[in-house]
């Protein structure tokens, strides 16, 4: 069946609407994808231009913004209703709540994520009204607007690489194929990770010739995602926030350590069945290690109830950590993973309500503090309300952060502040994507020599 054959339900049915900041290339590659598979395509932007008769930047000059906005809101309230179009918006459509609405109800809404650096490189922002300011304006936009775009998206693409490699997602998407060959990792949301970067990295160097992407899966959505997987021949996939847990039931077999901590990370296709292992244990103990620091004899303090909490509880535990204390928003799942580990290693641990008042108390006893919560990662929207049990911590103890992105969250650098030692999730995720990697392709790796490459092309990101 042809390409074009495969997307007539998308042709019949719903346009697909790119958004994303201005100059990351929603007009580019609209027309490539509508030429590409016979689609109509609209630029709002061209089409308010045409009614007005006049460019963007006269109408922002001569009018203002509100005015641009009033013709844009109704541009795509009489372009959205029509289906089978690739609409590219501009890059403040997301900013008034209706014109996503009606987009939405008949669209699917894929975000462009291109960096801003990458961005700053390619523009003229003298040529764009709102850019005026140069890189420092579109550098705040992109900080203004970015929730908004993950909250408005079905589909997030990253595009850091060529514009060929940027259609060829976009196509997937449309054909309905992600997930297809190679790898990827999955998660909600996807748009922070590092790990398309850190894995294409390795799978370059070792000269294996596999894509591997970031697919936004939405919050209870895994089965349907890993049925695709199936059936398209995926070779492997890594697993992050929410869904660490909620794979469990939809594989076919679970390695041991996975099954003690309850949590897969990396799930291999291997004879027709997808098996889950979990390499985020070993990986920050190897962090942790290359920093001279380990779970033994450690007083080790968890903050967080989720898949990797579980795990690292497991881990500190197997390592004969001094004491475990378990912290958590909802006391309860502290507490099971509390009788999980007494369970399979009979090792009492300490769990409770994560409170100012519970906080306090444990940090102050801690050697070493993990924080396993999505808190104060870009693009969550959530982060600690109060930092005030650092205060607390022992002056040599150790403050760590499976967070990676940003590099340095408000935990670690107010720990930082306070002369307390830090290290963030970036060592713990290269060391177990080379664990991971290792699973993918059934060898054992030169793990400290592609350390040490994946960690320059990160230093150059």
């Amino acid at each position: 069946m042809s390409e074009h054959c495969d997307i007539e339900h998308m042709k019949n049915n719903r346009n697909i609407v790119l958004i994303g900041l201005s100059g990351c290339g929603k007009t580019a590659l609209g027309r490539q994808a509508a030429e590409r598979f016979r689609m109509p395509f609209i630029d709002v932007d061209e089409s308010v231009e045409a009614r007005a008769g006049m460019p963007v930047r006269e109408i922002f000059k001569l009018y203002g913004e509100p005015y641009f906005r009033d013709l844009e809101s109704a541009m795509i309230q009489e372009i959205a209703p029509g289906g089978g179009m690739v609409i590219a918006t501009g890059g403040g459509a997301v900013l008034r709540e209706e014109n996503m609405r009606a987009l939405r109800e008949n669209g699917l809404i894929v975000f462009l994520d291109r960096p801003p650096e990458n961005i700053a490189k390619d523009i003229d922002c003298g040529a764009r009204p709102l850019l005026a300011g140069g890189t420092d304006a579109l550098f705040r936009m992109a900080e203004e607007r970015r929730p908004l775009y993950l909250k408005n998206a079905d589909v997030v693409l990253p595009c850091a690489g060529s514009p060929q490699e940027a259609l060829e997602a976009l196509a997937a998407v449309i054909r309905d194929e992600r997930p297809g060959r190679g790898f990827a990792v999955i998660g909600d949301p996807i748009a922070h990770t590092l790990s398309p970067l850190i894995h294409r990295t390795v799978l370059d160097a070792l000269e294996v010739h596999e894509p591997y992407d970031a697919i936004h899966v939405p919050k209870g959505k895994v089965g349907g995602f890993v049925e695709k997987a199936r059936a398209s021949g995926l070779k492997g996939f890594n697993v992050t926030i929410p869904h660490k847990k909620d794979i469990l039931p939809f594989l076919d077999e679970v390695e041991e350590e996975a099954a003690l901590c309850g949590a897969v990370n990396t799930v291999v296709a291997r004879n027709g069945k997808l098996c889950g292992h979990n390499t985020d244990m070993q990986g920050l103990l190897a962090a942790l290690q290359a920093d001279g620091a380990g779970f033994r004899d450690k007083r080790v303090v968890i903050l967080g109830t989720g898949g990797a909490a579980g795990a690292i509880a497991l881990k500190a535990a197997r390592e004969k950590a001094y004491s475990i204390t378990v912290l958590g928003r909802r006391a309860h799942k502290a507490e099971e993973i509390g009788e999980s580990v007494k369970k399979l290693l009979n090792i009492p641990i300490q769990a409770g309500i994560l409170d100012p008042e519970t906080a306090l108390k444990a940090a102050a006893e801690a050697d070493i503090l993990i924080n396993a919560t999505p808190l104060g990662m870009s693009g969550y929207g959530e982060d600690f309300s109060s930092l005030d049990f650092l205060e607390r911590m022992p002056p040599d103890s150790l403050v760590c952060d499976i967070v990676y992105n940003p590099p340095k969250t408000r935990l670690l650098d107010k720990a930082a502040s306070l002369g307390l030692k830090t290290q963030n999730g970036l060592a713990m995720l290269i060391y177990q994507a080379l664990l991971a990697e290792e699973l993918f392709l059934g060898r054992k790796l030169d793990k400290p020599a592609l350390y040490i490459k994946v960690s320059d092309t990160l230093s150059l990101k």
